[in-house]
């Protein structure tokens, strides 16, 4: 038999430990301030739970809809959301097949020049140019100069 998932063997062990360490002259004071801890434990949650659900009735009274209402709310949303994110992912999905980006051209005055060099040669260039060379923090320009 088990009771809150502890069986009889482990409840004995625990009145075993309880006496050893409370003590047979203490245990019943300790089992009296026990139960009353639990008993207002209990009472707290059901006036938390009591509170809780008369601050749901009254958002109910002053928005005019039940849950049942919300409920029905949300499914017509979700209905009607998800059929305009299945076309939004048709018109996405013919978009990006005729559009090959291969094809389109690469406008140049908008990209910017990359240099794979290192930095190293790029500031003995620039030395040779008679110009100081870039200080970005690299270690190859600071060796360079």
């Amino acid at each position: 038999m088990q009771m809150f998932g502890v069986g009889i063997l482990e409840l004995m062990v625990v009145m075993f430990l309880a006496i050893v360490v409370v003590g047979p002259d203490r245990l019943p004071t300790v089992a009296g301030d026990l139960a009353r801890w639990i008993r207002r434990a209990r009472a707290y949650g059901q006036h938390l739970t009591r509170d809780f659900n008369d601050v749901i009735a009254d958002l109910e009274k002053e928005v005019g809809a039940t849950r049942e209402d919300w409920k029905e709310i949300a499914s017509v949303v979700t209905h009607h959301t998800g059929g305009i994110t299945r076309e939004l992912e048709k018109v996405a999905g013919t978009i990006e097949h005729s559009i090959d980006i291969s094809e389109t051209p690469a406008d140049a005055s908008n990209v910017v020049p990359f240099e794979t060099r290192p930095a190293s040669e790029i500031a003995a260039e620039e030395m040779a140019a008679g110009q100081a060379p870039a200080s970005n923090g690299s270690t190859d320009a600071a060796a360079a100069a």
